[in-house]
C-alpha cells in the first residue's frame, strides 16, 4: 500500500496555461526527474503519462485533467495537469477549486495569451498562490523580461532567476537568492557552475531589486538592508514564501522543459514557495443548523471532503476527492451533504495518471480517488455524520453551442442516451436533454468539446451517432421590469385548484434566475412558496419567444392569496409558470446570443483581408498589437458567425494564421437576425 505523506510536507498544485505552452511536457519531465518514470514521453509521439485517453493521444492535446504524485526533497507533491483549450475550462476550474497552489506556464515568445488570463482570473477567484514559469526559452524570439513584465495580472511578478543565454544559446539560469548558476550543457541533470563574467553586474543589480521588493513586505529584511547587514539565502526564500502565500507577488522562473532545462529548480520552488494544506486558506462551511465551521487542514477534526471529478472506466466509477479535514479508512460510511444520502467508501487510490496505487486510509490534505460512491457527483460535499456541512460547490458555465444527436439505428438509441447521461455526469459543462419533439440535444462549450464527446461515444461506448449542424445556444431575457398578478382557478367537478400570486420581475445582469419571497402576514403559506419558484424556473426553461431558456431576471413574490381547501403545491406551481409567461409577454422578452472574445494571430501582410472578414461576421475590432513579426487582432464576435472560421482564416492567410476564442458574455440580438432565428425555431 502507498504511504501518504504528512500534511506539512505535502503540496497540492496544478499546472495551468494557454494551449501549447508546454504543460504536459513539463509534467513528463517532472515525473522523470523525481524518479517516477525512467523515460520521458512526448506529446507528438502520443506516449505521455497524463494524456492517456485515445482522443488525447490522437489529437495531441490535454482534454481531461490528470493527477500524478511525486516525491522531491522529502516532500510529496500532488500535481494536476490541466487542459489549455478553452472548451475544457471546467477541468481547470474544478482542479483549482481543490488545490493549494499553481504553476502558471507561459510561452517565452507568445507571452500572456487569452487562456492564460482566463486561468489567472480563476486562480484569483479561489485565492491560489502561484509560481510563474516562462517556458520554451530555447525558441527563436524568446524574451524572458518582456514576458515577466507582462505578467501583471493583478499581482506583482518577482524575478527570481536570470537566464544564461537565450534562444538556441539558452543553457541555464542564475538563482538570485543564492547567486548560484546552473547549466545543462553536458547531461540531463543540472550542474552548478560559476556565474558567467558577463552576467555578474546584472546578477548584482537584479538581486538588489529582488531584495528591495521583498523588503517592502518584510520588516526584518528592510532593517537588514538599511543597516547593510548580510542577508542569507534562507532569509530571502522565507520572505519569498511568505509573500507568495499572502498573494503579494508571484515568483518568476525560466526553463526549457522540452530540452530538460530548469525542471529541478522549479521543483525546488514548488516546495520552497507554495503552501502546504495547513498553510493554505481556511475553508468555511455551514452546518445544517446554520452554524459556521472552519477547516484548516487538521487531520484531527471531523472528516470533510469535496468531490471534484467523476470518471468511469471498465472497472466502474471513480470519484476524486480533496480531503479538507479529518481522517477516513476504506469501508467507512460518510454523508453526502448535498443530497442527505449515506455513502460507503470502497477502495481508495492515489492516482498516477491512469494507474492506481491503493491506500488504506486518507486524511486532511490528500487528493485521492474512491470507488463505490453511488450518489456523489462533481461539487458534492462528503462528511462525517456528526458534522454535516456543505462546502462551496463547483459551478460550470452554461453551454454556448448545441447539436442534435441520434443513433445510426434504432437498436442503439437507448444505448446512446445512457452513454450521453454518463458522459454528462463526468463533465458538468456538458448538457444532455430531450426536446419537445423527442430529439436528443447535446450542448457544450465549443465545436472541439462536442467533437471529443462524439469520438468518445464511438471509442468508449461503441455507439456511432449522427449529428445535426452545430447551433448557437440562444437565450431569452426580459428587457424591462414588470409587475404581474395571476389568479389560477379550476373547477371541473372534482377537487378544485386555486392560487393567486403577485410578482415583480426585475432585470438583473448575471444571466441567472433569482427568487425572493417578500410575503408578509401569511398571505401565502410557506409550504406553497417553493412551488411558486419551481413553476417560474420550469417555465423559464422553455422561454417565451422561441423556446430558448430565459434568464437574467429576479422574481420577487410580493403578495397573493390561497383557499383553505382548493389550494395545493401544484396550483401554486401552475400560477408561478403562468406569471412568468405573462411577464415575458408584458416585458417584451428579447433574444440573446453568446459573444466570444476572439484573438487572431497572423502575418502583417494578411491583416486587411482578415479584418474585412471579421467585420463581415459582425465583429467589433477592439485593438491590434504587434507580437514579434506577427500582428494580433482582438475582437468580439457573435458565436453564430464563427462556425467554420478556422478554414476561412487559413485560406485568407495562406495557412499561416491562427486564432483562439473564449466566451465573453450574452448580448441582445439585432431585430433582423432575431426574426430569422425565430423563423427557424
Amino acid at each position: 500500500m502507498e504511504k501518504i505523506m504528512t500534511n506539512l510536507r505535502l503540496r497540492n498544485i496544478g499546472i495551468i496555461a494557454h494551449v501549447d505552452a508546454g504543460k504536459t511536457t513539463l509534467t513528463e519531465r517532472i515525473l522523470f526527474y523525481t524518479g517516477e518514470t525512467h523515460s520521458m514521453g512526448d506529446v507528438h509521439d502520443g506516449n505521455t503519462q497524463t494524456d492517456s485517453s485515445i482522443q488525447e493521444k490522437q489529437m495531441g492535446i490535454t482534454i481531461g485533467s490528470a493527477a500524478v504524485n511525486v516525491n522531491w526533497n522529502d516532500h510529496r507533491i500532488n500535481i494536476i495537469d490541466t487542459p489549455g483549450h478553452i472548451d475544457f475550462n471546467i477541468e481547470v476550474k474544478r482542479s483549482l477549486r481543490v488545490l493549494d497552489g499553481a504553476v502558471v506556464v507561459f510561452d517565452s515568445v507568445a507571452g500572456v495569451e487569452p487562456q492564460s488570463e482566463t486561468n489567472w482570473r480563476l486562480a484569483d477567484e479561489y485565492g491560489i498562490p502561484r509560481v510563474c514559469l516562462i517556458n520554451k526559452m530555447d525558441r527563436t524570439g524568446a524574451d524572458y523580461f518582456a514576458v515577466a513584465i507582462r505578467i501583471q495580472l493583478g499581482a506583482k511578478p518577482l524575478v527570481t532567476q536570470l537566464p544564461i543565454g537565450s534562444e538556441t544559446e539558452f543553457i541555464g539560469m542564475v538563482d538570485l537568492s543564492s547567486k548560484r548558476a546552473f547549466t545543462w550543457q553536458d547531461g540531463t541533470y543540472a550542474e552548478t557552475v560559476i556565474v558567467p563574467r558577463e552576467l555578474e553586474v546584472a546578477v548584482e543589480h537584479y538581486r538588489e531589486v529582488l531584495l528591495y521588493e521583498l523588503a517592502e513586505h518584510d520588516p526584518v529584511l528592510m532593517e537588514a538592508l538599511l543597516n547593510e547587514k548580510e542577508i542569507t539565502e534562507t532569509q530571502i526564500k522565507t520572505a519569498i514564501r511568505k509573500g507568495t502565500i499572502e498573494g503579494k507577488f508571484v515568483p518568476v522562473l525560466c526553463a526549457s522543459a522540452y530540452k530538460n532545462k530548469g525542471v529541478e529548480l522549479l521543483l525546488n520552488a514548488i516546495v520552497d514557495y507554495l503552501p502546504s494544506p495547513q498553510e493554505s486558506q481556511v475553508i468555511e462551511a455551514e452546518t445544517q443548523n446554520n452554524k459556521l465551521v472552519t477547516f484548516n487542514g487538521n487531520p484531527k477534526d471531523s472528516f470533510c471532503a469535496l468531490a471534484f471529478k467523476v470518471t468511469t472506466d471498465k472497472h466502474g466509477t471513480l470519484t476524486y476527492l480533496r480531503v479538507y479535514s479529518g481522517e477516513l479508512e476504506a469501508g467507512e460510511r460518510v454523508v453526502n451533504a448535498t443530497y442527505g444520502k449515506s455513502e460507503r467508501i470502497g477502495r481508495m487510490f492515489v492516482m498516477q495518471a491512469s494507474r492506481k496505487q491503493p491506500v488504506n486510509a486518507i486524511k486532511a490534505g490528500d487528493i485521492v480517488a474512491v470507488q463505490g460512491l453511488k450518489h456523489t457527483n462533481t461539487g458534492d460535499s462528503l462528511c462525517s455524520s456528526h458534522c454535516v456541512v456543505q462546502l462551496e460547490t463547483i459551478s460550470a458555465a452554461k453551454p454556448v453551442i448545441e447539436v442534435t444527436v441520434e443513433a445510426k439505428n434504432k437498436a442503439e438509441q437507448k444505448q446512446l442516451g445512457d452513454a450521453l447521461r454518463q458522459i454528462s455526469r463526468e463533465d458538468p459543462s456538458l448538457h444532455f436533454s430531450t426536446s419537445n419533439s423527442q430529439e436528443m440535444i447535446l450542448a457544450g462549450m465549443g465545436e472541439l468539446h462536442l467533437e471529443v464527446v462524439l469520438r468518445r461515444l464511438d471509442t468508449d461506448f461503441g455507439v456511432k451517432a449522427k449529428t445535426g449542424r452545430p447551433q448557437v445556444s440562444w437565450r431569452e431575457s426580459f428587457t424591462q421590469n414588470v409587475k404581474v398578478n395571476v389568479r389560477y382557478k379550476k373547477q371541473d367537478g372534482g377537487p378544485g385548484q386555486f392560487a393567486e400570486v403577485c410578482l415583480l420581475f426585475e432585470v438583473i445582469d448575471n444571466n441567472k434566475i433569482e427568487f425572493e419571497n417578500c410575503i408578509t402576514g401569511g398571505a401565502i403559506p410557506n409550504e406553497f412558496i417553493g412551488s411558486v419558484e419551481k413553476g417560474i424556473r420550469s417555465a423559464a426553461q422553455s422561454g417565451f419567444l422561441g423556446g430558448y431558456p430565459c434568464a437574467g431576471f429576479k422574481a420577487i413574490l410580493l403578495d397573493g392569496s390561497y383557499h383553505a381547501q382548493d389550494s395545493s403545491q401544484l396550483a401554486f406551481e401552475v400560477a408561478g409558470a403562468k406569471a412568468f409567461q405573462q411577464a415575458a409577454q408584458d416585458a417584451a422578452c428579447a433574444l440573446l446570443e453568446p459573444v466570444m472574445k476572439v484573438e487572431v494571430v497572423l502575418p502583417q501582410e494578411y491583416v486587411g483581408d482578415c479584418i474585412g472578414d471579421l467585420v463581415s461576421r459582425r465583429s467589433d475590432i477592439l485593438k491590434q498589437n504587434h507580437k514579434g513579426s506577427s500582428l494580433v487582432i482582438q475582437a468580439e464576435t457573435p458565436l453564430a458567425n464563427m462556425f467554420g472560421y478556422i478554414g476561412d482564416l487559413r485560406s485568407l492567410s495562406a495557412g499561416r494564421g491562427n486564432f483562439s476564442m473564449l466566451f465573453e458574455r450574452y448580448q441582445q440580438v439585432p431585430a433582423n437576425i432575431t426574426a430569422e432565428v425565430l423563423k427557424q425555431s
